[in-house]
């Protein structure tokens, strides 16, 4: 059971450094959950240290990770805040999350300001018992009243970001690619409230183990229904996010300042015209035009999925933006680019010392048959024929 907590610790800290290198079209929310899964990895990095009976090699790794577990839900806060409104707001009644921290600093301060001995007794405490080392008792709180609070305000965030996320989730509910980012978030935040119910159902069995939560100590001496659970719920959050790639772009959507004249009703045309998923028409074509320039659209494996990476825009954007302005599939987009390329060479006398199969691959194409297919299909003539029209 302990071998979770070090598989999540690993894939936590693979899946942080990733979140925090990629570009995405939202890159403020990858960067939130790249916090988060940072702090998570850490968690359970301290927790199979700790379980495993390591801590006696890495007893430097005990007191101070207090401080950024006690933040470990401000990341899960602003990160559903920056998807389900697609901007980042802080409000002064957002410092109500770092109570929690600030409870921490205290005691660890104190902790940190007493002599070595103090600090030596509480590492020999937990080495000799780890299945008791939340009974330590710092000056404020004790270990377990710190599990406790923390996860507590992990609830609270929870039932805070419950009403916009279902409010989220109706928007465009027939949006195949909008309904994985639903699922992805209903996910997300389900595990997220079962970790936080088990934790604090961990840290009451904790406190008053000998007459409340006895009966639920059953597997090991040292572990029980609750903490296998909170192990598995731990495991699941550090590697669900593999069946969710499309996190790492969000759903960016127009907000419309309320002192815009924009806000007036507007023609059912004009509201027609609008694209979604808050795409800037001008911004969109810009980048397709830079993309035309470096002609990526010539690279043999140049997809969707490379073209999204390119432009920084999540794939179905693309496909919608294409659709909407030119009646195009992203398919027919690259292969149109291709095609003009192709009949500028023919006109440059290309096929004069070069063969068509060259041709073919020069415009991205790996056979002769499917760029000779695809040229007679958008130019409604052959290549060759196309060239003998050049003499």
């Amino acid at each position: 059971m302990i071998l979770i907590l070090l598989i999540a610790a690993i894939f936590g800290f693979v899946l942080s450094t990733t979140l925090f290198l990629k570009r995405s079209t939202n890159t403020l929310a990858t960067r939130i959950l790249g916090g988060f899964y940072f702090l998570l990895s850490l968690y359970a990095l301290q927790a199979y240290i700790i379980d495993g009976g390591y801590l006696e090699h890495f007893t430097w790794f005990f007191l101070w990770p207090l401080l950024p577990y006690h933040l470990i839900f401000v990341p899960i806060y602003y990160y559903f805040q920056v998807i389900l409104t697609d901007r980042l707001n802080f409000k002064i009644t957002d410092l109500i999350l770092f109570i929690p921290f600030l409870l921490g600093v205290i005691d660890v301060s104190y902790v940190y300001l007493q002599p070595v001995s103090f600090y030596n007794d509480i590492i020999s405490h937990t080495i000799s018992s780890p299945e008791r080392r939340l009974e330590v008792d710092y000056w404020l709180l004790t270990l377990d009243q710190h599990l406790l609070i923390r996860h507590v305000w992990q609830l609270g965030v929870l039932v805070v970001l419950l009403p916009q996320l279902i409010t989220f989730i109706k928007k465009d509910k027939n949006d195949e690619l909008k309904s994985i980012l639903n699922k992805w978030l209903v996910t997300f935040w389900s595990i997220l409230m079962i970790m936080a119910l088990l934790a604090i159902l961990y840290a009451l069995e904790k406190m008053f183990e000998e007459n409340l939560f006895h009966s639920l100590l059953v597997i090991g001496k040292n572990g029980g229904i609750i903490t296998f659970f909170l192990y598995i719920a731990l495991f699941l959050i550090g590697v669900i996010p593999i069946y969710f790639p499309t996190i790492l772009y969000g759903y960016p959507q127009k907000v419309i300042p309320a002192s815009s004249p924009e806000v007036a009703v507007k023609d059912p045309k004009e509201q027609d015209d609008e694209l979604k998923f808050g795409l800037d028409e001008q911004e969109v074509k810009s980048k397709l035009m830079g993309l035309k320039d470096r002609k990526l659209y010539l690279n043999q494996n140049f997809n969707l999925t490379e073209c999204a990476r390119e432009l920084e825009m999540p794939s179905h954007h693309i496909s919608y933006f294409l659709k909407k302005q030119y009646g195009l599939s992203f398919a027919s987009y690259k292969n149109s680019l291709r095609m003009e390329h192709a009949k500028q060479l023919i006109e440059n006398g290309y096929l004069e010392s070069n063969t068509i199969e060259a041709l073919a691959s020069e415009c991205g194409f790996t056979s002769r048959t499917s760029f000779s297919k695809t040229f007679k299909t958008l130019v409604e003539v052959s290549p060759s024929e196309y060239a003998a029209t050049m003499n």
